[in-house]
């Protein structure tokens, strides 16, 4: 079993809102995490791959993209597989 991080320590490690993460995921700017269940409760584990994707995206917004050309460009950065 590989390490996962809640919505809460991903927040803390992104710089992102646990908020902005649901937007981002629920409008498509960002994959969605996989999801375990517990009960009938349904929780988000961000593997290490979410998490530098993030980060990606956060330095775009952060160079003055919109949330649509930031979400592009982290795309075409997973496509070439650039470190």
């Amino acid at each position: 079993m590989y390490k996962t991080l809640s919505i809460s320590d991903c927040s803390k490690v992104t710089g992102f809102s646990q908020r902005q993460l649901r937007n981002f995921e629920l409008r498509g700017y960002i994959d969605p995490p996989e999801r375990i269940t517990c009960g009938e409760i349904r929780y988000r584990r961000y593997s290490d791959a979410n998490v530098k994707d993030l980060k990606i995206f956060k330095t775009y917004l952060d160079q003055g993209f919109t949330l649509s050309v930031a979400a592009a460009k982290t795309a075409a950065h997973q496509e070439k597989g650039e470190e």
